[in-house]
């Protein structure tokens, strides 16, 4: 499969490693590879015949956070590194912007994990690997302020800037991600309620319970109405209509899209996929997105900093609200009240708890689907990114996110702007 040889040869290229701190290696970048991270630095201690620790700052036993470190008894295999201390705070861009590599980078805290941090339960969910003991809660100090070695990203350094990155220091990751755009409840159940209908396309089957969250009652919104919400005219239906633009006869006022910063990579997927963004040149047609902070009569644009800030925006059920997130979120069976809709009436999730959240994607029947990346300077990765790419099994990825060319022949040959086709 071509894909997976593409794979193999880049892995190859990162296999030599930067200079870097004896026994210490940090990562920054995207958040939705965090849990693989975790997983792949468990795998690679017991592979190496070690003990793992992984030390974070909250308590939860079903979430990182942003700010994590693993140790291993020895060196992760194939690596001189026996720590790895992580920040995704900053989003995909700071793969780079806090990179020591880069030029112009800055340093960001790291958690130091010690005997004083507690104990926690046995990992559950994406974190089920994680046995009683092997997780520890330290507290919010991060005592590390230091540059990174790189990471992952969700899309090429290229596409958050492409006069300011050079392509050749980006490589394949090994890991694809599936997006989806979610809606807090209120809208949820008003497109599903008028879906129902003939007028609405009798797209919800009629004996779906309201609040049904399995793919055939999951409501949908198109890749056109989409764009048109995310795209900065301010005088199109879609920010003049309130919610009428969704759900004719509606007498909600207003529409708000809970958006992401531009260092942000699921608010680059979101312009790739529904803006356009690569089609430049001559003949290009690329959207330009709505600004952040946009306030209109009946539309509103918040800017939010984190995939939390974005979940506690949908949650509010005030008016409709809507914005994109990664699959590697999943709101049934907790507190939260957001829900995805399907695009183009095709889903992305399973609707239920502990979904994979992947099966269409895999089936190549849903698209919005874009390909981490790597920052390696020079097409050199530090060693423990070609590490991680071969630790994680096929089928034991965290939800919304498979491995490239071995677990589907669906791919973009780790270029955002190709099409996602068979390889």
């Amino acid at each position: 499969m071509k894909l997976t040889k593409l794979m193999i040869a880049a892995v190859a290229v990162c296999g030599v490693a930067q200079a870097h701190a004896a026994g210490v290696a940090r990562l920054t970048g995207s958040s939705a590879s965090s849990t693989n991270v975790a997983r792949g630095l468990a795998n690679l201690c017991s592979s190496a015949g070690g003990t793992f620790t992984l030390y974070k700052t909250s308590t939860s036993t079903s979430s990182l956070g942003n700010q994590f470190t693993g140790t291993c008894s020895v060196d992760f295999a194939g690596t001189a590194e026996n720590e790895v201390r992580v920040n995704v705070g900053g989003g995909s861009e700071s793969a780079v912007t806090n990179a020591s590599a880069f030029p112009t980078s800055t340093a960001t805290g790291f958690l130091v994990g010690s005997g004083s941090c507690t104990a926690l339960a046995a990992g559950t969910e994406s974190l089920s690997f994680l046995a009683a003991g092997q997780m520890k809660s330290c507290g919010t100090t991060l005592a590390d302020t230091s540059k990174s070695d790189g990471g992952f990203l969700d899309v090429e350094g290229p596409i958050f800037n492409a006069t300011k990155y050079n392509p050749a220091d980006f490589q394949v990751s090994g890991f694809s991600q599936v997006f989806g755009i979610a809606v807090n409840s209120t809208l949820y159940n008003a497109l599903q309620a008028y879906q129902k209908t003939a007028a609405g396309g009798n797209i919800v089957a009629s004996t779906c319970a309201a609040g049904d969250t399995t793919p055939a009652c999951q409501p949908s919104l198109s890749r056109a109405q989409v764009g048109s919400l995310i795209n900065n005219d301010y005088f199109n239906a879609a920010k003049t209509s309130g919610g009428a633009y969704l759900v004719p006869g509606s007498s909600v006022s207003k529409i708000t899209y809970c958006m992401r910063p531009q260092s942000s990579g699921t608010q680059q997927s979101a312009q790739l996929y529904f803006l356009g963004y690569n089609a430049t040149g001559p003949l290009g047609g690329a959207e330009t997105i709505i600004p952040s902070g946009k306030s209109l009569t009946h539309y509103a644009s918040v800017l939010n900093n984190g995939s939390s800030d974005v979940k506690n925006c949908l949650n509010d059920s005030t008016d409709f609200k809507f914005g994109a997130l990664s699959l590697e979120n999943n709101p049934i069976g907790g507190s939260d009240t957001y829900r995805f809709v399907r695009i183009n009436e095709v889903a992305a999730t399973e609707g239920v708890a502990g979904a994979s959240q992947t099966a269409t994607a895999l089936s190549g029947r849903y698209d919005y689907v874009y390909e981490l990346a790597a920052y390696c300077p020079g097409g050199v990765c530090h060693e423990i990114i070609p590490a991680l790419q071969g630790a994680v099994a096929p089928g034991t990825s965290s939800p919304g996110i498979f491995l490239t060319g071995v677990e589907t022949t669906f791919g973009r040959t780790g270029n955002s702007n190709a099409p996602y086709i068979t390889r």
